[in-house]
């Protein structure tokens, strides 16, 4: 580890000092170069950042692994490129601040030092040692992303080649050193005949000061520089878009690095043009989005698709269907890929062990997020066995490329210019299309793609379970239901704010529906990963975000379902035709801990003040759902055992413990490490004694049924 400490604190020394070196001469260019710096403190202490604090959701990042592993070094080579690009960049845009922001600006000359002025200086006419030393400070750079992705990915595969991991990255850092060096050298002459072609023009002298003169081949060369790395933005902009859904498509790192790096070229820019009134980035970015907000196309929607004549099912009908006499009935609760895996492994572990009695049983699954992932690619394998990837596998299956994807190249551009780019598909339709790919076997279309109501028919004959899956209205912060099965929000006992996908989706008279990828990503809207959407040209238009703000463990859809389906069955006087109800609680989490600290905290002051009520509210939700959970189940067993329905619970909680009693960091993106699937695969099959209980009520529940 101390090598990788190493890694990082040479390039960290290596903005220090450029940092030092300015403020102690002229502090205002610090203001012109706040963006290179920040970009070098990126590449710096983000893959650190990655590894500690920031582990359980960025660490997946840099697992660079797809299947087969010689996709790996593809994908470290890149990476390593990508940060090179981030360093280029921050280093040419931080030379012109430093050479030109003082005329723009109006300020003293930033440097006295020699070595500080031939760095800035660097052009055809620098000697090979400044330039070598220019570009060895790029490479420094690059290092602690590369180092990190290496130890990762050897980390967790140790079959995975060190020798080619090694290799992809030379051969990315020999490739951006050449680029570099006929960047700061070769292209001299080129950059010199295009000022002196243009210089003749009225642009830069309408641009005013920081333009004119010698500063023009500086901006034209700083022009060069962007269009090279524009150019390598570009085309893997166009790859990832031609490969969404595949197993081969950009790295989730690299979409991030992409974010950056354009984001470091527009903003540099920016902030120098703007520097001569002196009007901060920062001000001119809030004003650009307020604005944008008033632009219909910079929000974000969904389609709709045409809907299944067959109804979604009453709950007595899906209760009773195949004559049970017992039911299963699951509440999966929220928690990203985690989750999912782990959702969709409990599900299909069930069904391997119990086959046929299981799926007679189980009729309704109510889900929340990551859970209805995993939920939904459960249903999709029972409903297309032959087209259909395992769910074990599809719900483990990345997605975090395509986000990131989404988020670097459609998105960026949607937040900047949203009436030509608005039309494109945003990072949840990305991620959509990566979960209908991960659950489709090769060569079959995307069944996740189709209608939702698709299912009703085989819910309501008992072929298949009815699946719920839970988001949430921003505007009303009640939940809404898309499912094949229907809750009557009318007479429900919780909250008369319900809403179902049939109400929501219509235009005019005409019922409209959305497919099961489309369902399931806005049961899982995790913020800032996915953004709030709303239905395009629906009569209604609420924006739709995770399940989890209402209730992110499903138990109040799934109490509300089957009481309503228990009193229609009701007859006063004669046996219920379903008298056993096995409740399953699947949590891709330990369960929480409310136990008060047994030391007291010993800081606080104005930073406890400011982000108190924030940490009050996010722990209060998870012990106020939680309790709501445990009420709501007790109460509907209580009023049920009385009339003659015994209705018990099941936990499936993943706690795995590590060696020393260490809990694991559960990962909290659209990622999970091979170790992380490896952890799921063995805490079901090698049986905790939690599992074990809960593993053994399910049986015990079969036999008497």
């Amino acid at each position: 580890m101390k090598i990788f400490l190493y890694l990082i604190a040479i390039p960290a020394a290596v903005v220090a000092v450029l940092a030092v070196a300015i403020t102690a001469v002229n502090l205002p260019i610090l203001a012109a170069l706040w963006i290179p710096l920040s970009l070098l403190l990126f590449l710096a202490a983000y893959p650190f950042f990655a590894i500690t604090a920031g582990k359980s959701m960025l660490e997946g990042m840099f697992d660079l692994d797809v299947t087969p592993k010689f996709h790996l070094p593809a994908r470290l080579f890149l990476a390593t490129l990508a940060a090179f690009s981030i360093a280029g960049a921050a280093s040419r845009a931080a030379r012109l601040a430093l050479r030109y922001a003082p005329v723009r600006f109006g300020t003293g000359a930033p440097f006295e030092w020699d070595w500080v002025k031939a760095w800035v200086d660097l052009s055809g006419h620098s000697s090979w040692c400044t330039a070598a030393w220019a570009i060895g400070a790029l490479i420094a750079l690059t290092l602690p992303t590369a180092g990190v992705a290496i130890w990762i990915s050897k980390t967790q595969d140790n079959r995975r080649s060190l020798f080619l991991m090694i290799v992809s990255v030379l051969l990315a850092l020999a490739i951006g050193a050449g680029v570099a060096d006929w960047l700061i050298r070769g292209s001299h002459g080129f950059t010199t005949y295009v000022a002196s072609s243009t210089q003749d023009n009225s642009l830069s002298a309408m641009l005013g000061n920081g333009y004119t003169g010698a500063a023009w081949q500086s901006h034209m060369s700083a022009l060069l520089t962007l269009l090279v790395t524009g150019g390598f933005y570009l085309v893997l902009g166009f790859y990832g878009w031609a490969q969404l859904g595949k197993p081969r498509t950009v790295p989730a790192l690299v979409g991030l690095q992409m974010v950056v790096l354009m984001a470091g070229w527009i903003g540099s820019g920016t902030e120098f043009f703007l520097g001569r009134w002196h009007i901060p980035l920062l001000l001119v970015l809030a004003a650009w989005g307020m604005l944008n907000s008033f632009f219909r196309l910079a929000d974000h929607t969904y389609s709709l698709l045409d809907r299944s004549p067959v109804p979604a099912a009453e709950p007595d009908v899906v209760l009773t269907a195949n004559g049970r006499k017992c039911a299963i009935v699951v509440a999966s609760a929220g928690g990203g890929i985690q989750s999912a895996a782990w959702t969709a492994q409990v599900l299909e572990g069930l069904r391997r062990e119990h086959g046929e009695a299981f799926d007679k049983a189980l009729c309704l699954i109510s889900s929340i997020s990551g859970g209805s992932t995993g939920s939904a690619c459960y249903v999709n394998w029972l409903a297309n066995p032959a087209a259909a990837v395992s769910p074990t596998t599809a719900a483990s299956a990345s997605s975090l490329d395509e986000v990131a994807w989404g988020l670097a190249w459609p998105d960026l551009w949607r937040f900047l210019f949203p009436w030509p780019f608005g039309l494109l598909i945003d990072r949840a339709r990305a991620m959509e299309i990566a979960w209908a790919g991960n659950a489709t076997v090769s060569g079959n279309p995307p069944q996740l793609e189709t209608p939702l109501s698709d299912w009703n028919q085989p819910v309501a004959e008992g072929k298949l379970p009815a699946l719920i899956m839970n988001s949430t209205m921003v505007e009303v912060g009640a939940p809404l239901l898309n499912g094949t099965s229907d809750v009557n929000a009318v007479h429900s006992r919780v909250s008369g704010g319900w809403m179902d996908g049939d109400t929501l989706h219509r235009i005019g008279n005409r019922e409209m529906d959305i497919s099961v990828a489309r369902a399931a990503r806005l049961s899982a809207t995790f913020p800032y990963v996915t953004p709030v959407a709303r239905p395009a040209d629906a009569d209604l238009q609420p924006h739709m975000i995770d399940g989890g703000f209402y209730d992110n463990y499903g138990m109040a859809t799934l109490t509300e379902w089957l009481d309503q389906a228990l009193e229609a069955t009701h007859k006063p006087g004669v046996e219920p035709p379903v008298s056993r109800v096995l409740v399953l609680e699947i949590s891709g989490f330990p369960p929480p801990n409310f136990k008060v600290p047994p030391t007291p905290q010993t800081h606080g002051g104005w930073l406890l003040q400011l982000i108190a009520p924030i940490t009050t509210l996010t722990n209060a939700r998870t012990a106020g759902q939680v309790s709501h959970r445990d009420i709501e189940l007790k109460l509907l067993e209580a009023k049920w055992k009385s009339r003659g329905v015994l209705i018990e619970d099941a936990k499936f909680d993943f706690d795995p413990t590590l060696p020393g009693g260490k809990q694991p960091d559960p990962p909290l993106s659209w990622h999970l490490m091979p170790l992380q699937i490896k952890a799921i695969r063995d805490e079901w099959n090698l049986s905790s004694p939690n599992i074990n209980k809960a593993k053994k009520q399910v049986a015990e529940f079969l036999e008497k049924c």
